[in-house]
């Protein structure tokens, strides 16, 4: 069926139906979900294992190791990364890019860690495997107060996280910041000593004691009674009154050898600070397919509604707003969106006149809006990706109703009516319309077939492209000459004049046919000297986010107390309020908030999390919107530098695209320990020499002293002490071990056994400390049968596929990027490298590894674009040459990519890359209906093939200069507001589509001569 046909016959519908698509468009418009970006899966599991008092090298030998052995088994792997330290084992699984379904993955992992659990030694804890590192909490609120105790702060986070949890678009609700309560049974070694009682003798009973077991049950009559007997403890008091035998047959109560404390874990693993003060922080994620704007509101109105309700002094605050970000870049973008459209309709309406510039200007709005119908039918959401993609799109789509209203002109000044005109314009034009729009989808296609995360970052941009191509396709033939039938005239003019563009045009291709080797000579020179021209330009993966957000990292030598981080972070804490939130000025930061102990959750989807660990702390900073990040960003980081020479900061802005830790990464594998750290060290100091490095380290620290207590078996043997007992007797003395707990409403509360703090943590009654022999009963003090040492060891032991690796990485200066400090080593590298011992290599990580992976995800589907791309021009044309004409032009855009990057100051970057991808496509889109308009020429109107060649170009010349126009003006919002991340893009096809309009008005023309040996008769 003829669409054109039914469209003309059946115009009254057509008409109604195109108002009905653009009410419809609207409405999907406003219903679309919003997100800031399209986002993509974090593929990577955490397996936790605690082993108690176990060394580095234990914890890699006895437990890493062996979970590594069975989770490497899995196919879908791509690598493991593990880090060992004193009493933890942290295992990073990361898998395949190109795996998408990851819950049957993870499933797997469960069953390959229960496995490997099996060969464990006693002591260690059950594995840990959290499938849930990669959820993001784009909602942070704080509470905090100044009167409250710690219990009476939680129950409030308590009851505020189950109102969030009432909402529709909320996943989960994590609470940061609230500490862990226990019950301290605190005896006296004298005392102990005394009685001749020991740690575990008071363990088996409390034991024994608090036991939770059914007595069964009994009928009685018709009924069966379960029976309970009691035991299990249900307070402090029910402990202290705990009846303790005594060797001499009397009996004394447990609180008369020890005090019972219940209070909040000494020292903590984890504290949350917002603004210097002890808070909780609600960590509200949403659901996969919730509306983040909505959730901003409903959350901004429930945080007013509670905060009324709440006692004095008690306070919340926003500390991360995701949906008021998301709203604003969606907005921005939508702006952007409209911008460009009213230049490309202001375009329209001067270039072509007013009855066929509204013609054409229709189509824009109704093209778009038809998408997103098609967008909300095929779940594709509203971000910076598809909107982007949306502004790409509007120079392309307006080329078929240029086409096509042109040539419904042109056969009407030449006698037909609207209606012949339109259907002979639709009957020549519907075909290599549809193929340039398929071709230009094509060269989109190897962005959604890349198998990578910057690829599912933007594979959104093929998907959009291809919808709203094919919808203008099918617009230019069905409402464009329906529009054409009431509004154009019916007598038009004869055909007009030339203009002098186009006499001096018609000039031009005279000189360039005449002089064909001499121009191929000339392109040949210009785009080798764009090639040379990149070197010149700044590379860079993603650039940093905009946002008025960023984070202080720290990192203190591994071991340092939490009590030291805490202290350390404090006093940053107090200069940020000081100097950047005092009354007295002006504030330029709002809130701040520290997570101490731990990273923050992953609030931003390119976030790098860090597992607890007491060294590392992270301060959220948000400033003000207006304010410029930098000066504050690096004053922080001076003052920590300079107030605390020992530790490692890092202030930086959010990133953008796929999470990279450190920009610049250096990874050297090999078996010997002490051989990593010499090879790691001469690569600090050759990075060291490169300008633009700052914060060189590497990720294994350096090596701490650690207590070792040498037993001397002949002496423990007589005194009948066993290892064991020794175990014990310090364990118990110094940190306390969980013997049981007991219930408090729905918590399970810990008992813990340890000595009282006179002992505690004073090195130099270490050996004072007695041993409770479990066989003699006797106790004996630690000097007798041990003697206490100092050794050096590694702080924590890092691999990669199971073979040590040590990670040598630095941040990037201001001004300067990652891709040219690896440029700048690599060949210092590899000649280095050549010394290493068998077993020994290196490896880049960082932007390099990160760039590298997207780059070639999306080069090795280029030969399938390719193959589309030749298949649909061979069967449009029926000819191998023509197609080759094009794709010869195709790489000639990038002398206006060069150029144009390099003039601009800007940078070379993934963003850039979809750029020359856009690009290609607009060429082969103009370069089609080019040749497809020699044939026509030829074959209907009768003309000579050099002719030809020079007719079509003429006729071709305003609509190819209109796409070009109406595209260039399209992109000028992006450039100017679309951000940092889609400058380079916006810049790379503007300048690209300058130089490639005058080789395709100019160069197609001398290839089309010279593939088919047109002279000039």
């Amino acid at each position: 069926m003829n669409i054109t046909s039914f469209a003309l016959k059946n115009d009254k519908v057509t008409i109604v139906f195109s108002l009905l698509l653009f009410i419809y468009g609207i409405i999907s418009f406003l219903d679309l979900p919003r997100a800031k970006d399209p986002g993509f899966i974090i593929r990577t599991a955490t397996v936790v294992t605690h082993f108690p008092g176990a060394s580095a090298k234990r914890v890699e030998q006895l437990v890493t190791d062996k979970l590594e052995k069975e989770i490497q088994q899995m196919s879908e792997i791509d690598f493991i990364k593990s880090t060992s330290k004193s009493g933890v084992s942290i295992i990073f699984v990361n898998i395949l890019e190109k795996h998408k379904n990851m819950r049957p993955i993870w499933d797997s992992l469960r069953r390959k860690v229960e496995d490997g659990a099996r060969q464990l030694p006693s002591g260690t804890s059950k594995p840990i495997v959290n499938d849930e590192f990669g959820d993001v909490y784009g909602s942070m609120i704080s509470i905090s107060s100044d009167g409250l105790s710690p219990k009476e702060l939680e129950d409030i986070a308590n009851d505020t996280k189950d109102i969030f949890l009432r909402l529709d678009n909320v996943a989960k609700i994590e609470i940061l910041g609230i500490q862990p309560q226990v019950v301290y049974v605190e005896f006296d070694n004298s005392k102990m000593a005394r009685l001749n009682l020991s740690a575990s003798y008071l363990k088996n009973i409390l034991e024994s004691k608090n036991i939770v077991l059914s007595g069964g049950n009994i009928k009685v009559d018709t009924n069966r009674l379960s029976i309970e007997p009691s035991g299990n403890y249900e307070n402090v008091t029910q402990i202290g009154n705990t009846i303790i035998p005594l060797n001499t047959s009397e009996q004394i109560y447990l609180k008369d050898i020890a005090k019972i404390k219940y209070e909040y874990k000494n020292p903590s693993s984890f504290i949350v600070q917002k603004d210097g003060k002890a808070s909780l922080v609600l960590a509200i994620s949403m659901k996969k397919d919730g509306d983040i704007i909505k959730l901003g509101e409903q959350i901004d109105k429930l945080t007013k509604e509670i905060q009324e309700k709440l006692p004095l002094g008690v306070k919340l605050d926003r500390l991360f707003n995701e949906p008021k970000i998301v709203g604003k870049i969606v907005g921005d973008f939508v702006n952007n969106l409209l911008q460009a459209m009213a230049l490309v309709v202001i375009v329209m309406l001067f270039s072509l006149g007013l009855r066929t510039g509204l013609i054409v200007a229709v189509l824009i709005p109704m093209s778009i809006l038809t998408s997103f119908i098609i967008m909300s039918i095929f779940d594709i959401w509203l971000d910076q990706v598809s909107l982007a993609a949306l502004i790409i799109s509007l120079g392309l789509l307006v080329d078929s109703a240029i086409v096509m209203s042109e040539s419904i002109m042109v056969l009407m000044q030449r006698g037909k009516n609207v209606v012949e005109a339109s259907l002979q314009s639709a009957n020549e034009l519907k075909i290599p319309l549809l193929t340039s729009a398929l071709t230009t989808s094509a060269a989109f296609l190897p962005i959604f077939l890349a198998k990578s995360s910057t690829g599912e970052y933007t594979n959104s941009i093929f998907k959009v492209v291809t919808i709203t191509l094919l919808c203008s396709w099918v617009l230019a033939l069905t409402l464009t000459p329906v529009l054409s039938k009431y509004f154009l005239k019916k007598d038009l003019q004869k055909e007009h004049k030339e203009s002098h563009f186009q006499i001096f045009y018609r000039g031009f291709l005279n000189f360039v046919l005449t002089n064909k080797i001499v121009v191929v000579i000339f392109v040949v020179v210009v785009f080798v000297a764009s090639l040379k021209l990149l070197d010149y330009v700044p590379k860079k993966f993603f650039p940093p986010s905009s946002e008025s957000t960023f984070t202080v990292e720290i990192n203190l030598p591994v071991g340092t107390a939490i009590e030291t981080t805490k202290n350390n972070v404090q006093t940053i804490e107090r200069y940020i309020k000081e100097k950047y939130m005092s009354k007295a000025q002006e504030s330029e930061v709002v809130n701040f908030v520290s997570f101490i102990g731990e990273s923050a959750p992953r609030f931003w989807l390119s976030y790098e999390q860090e597992l607890a660990s007491a060294e590392y702390s992270t301060i959220l900073i948000n400033a003000k919107e207006n304010s410029d990040l930098t000066p504050i960003r690096k004053d922080i980081e001076n003052f920590a530098k300079t107030n605390f020479p020992d530790m490692q900061v890092n202030a930086k802005t959010l990133a953008m695209g796929p999470p990279v830790k450190k920009p610049i990464e250096i990874r050297i594998s090999g078996k010997d320990t002490d051989k990593l750290f010499e090879l790691s060290s001469k690569i600090k100091q050759e990075l060291a020499k490169i300008d633009g490095v700052k914060n060189i380290v590497d990720d294994w620290g350096l090596r701490n002293k650690k207590l070792t207590i040498q037993i001397d078996e002949a002496k423990a043997l007589k005194e009948g002490i066993s290892n064991l007992d020794i175990a014990l007797s310090l364990q118990t003395s110094l940190s306390g071990f969980e013997v049981t707990t007991f219930r408090k409403e729905d918590k399970l509360i810990p008992i813990i056994i340890r000595s009282n703090e006179n002992t505690k943590d004073d090195i130099n009654r270490l050996e004072t400390i007695n041993v409770y022999s479990q066989s003699s009963g006797k106790n004996i003090p630690l000097s007798q049968v041990a003697s206490v040492n100092v050794v050096y060891e590694e702080s924590k032991i890092i691999r990669r596929d199971r073979l040590k690796t040590i990670i040598v990485g630095s941040d990037i200066k201001d001004g300067y990027n990652a891709l040219a400090v690896f440029e700048t080593i690599k060949p210092w590298l590899d000649e280095y490298s050549k010394s290493f011992d068998l077993g020994y290599y290196y490896e880049f990580g960082g932007e390099f590894e990160a760039s590298g992976k997207a780059n070639d995800s999306i080069a090795v589907n280029l030969p399938i674009a390719f193959m589309a791309i030749l298949l649909l021009m061979v069967a449009q044309f029926n000819s191998v040459r023509k197609p080759l004409i094009i794709l010869t032009a195709i790489p000639l855009g990038i002398i206006g990519v060069s150029f144009g990057l390099f003039i601009t100051n800007s940078y070379f970057g993934f963003m850039t890359l979809l750029g020359i991808i856009s690009l290609s496509g607009i060429v082969i889109n103009n370069a089609i209906v080019l040749i497809e308009r020699i044939k026509i020429e030829e074959e209907q109107n009768g003309f000579s093939s050099y002719d030809a060649i020079i007719e079509a170009s003429i006729s071709r010349f305003r609509p190819i200069i209109l796409t070009t126009l109406t595209t260039i003006l399209g992109l000028v919002p992006l450039w100017y507001s679309g951000g940092v991340m889609w400058e380079p893009m916006a810049i790379s096809i503007i300048f690209g589509l300058m130089i490639s309009t005058m080789f395709t008005l100019g160069f197609v023309p001398v290839l089309y001569a010279l593939f088919f040996k047109i002279k000039k008769v």
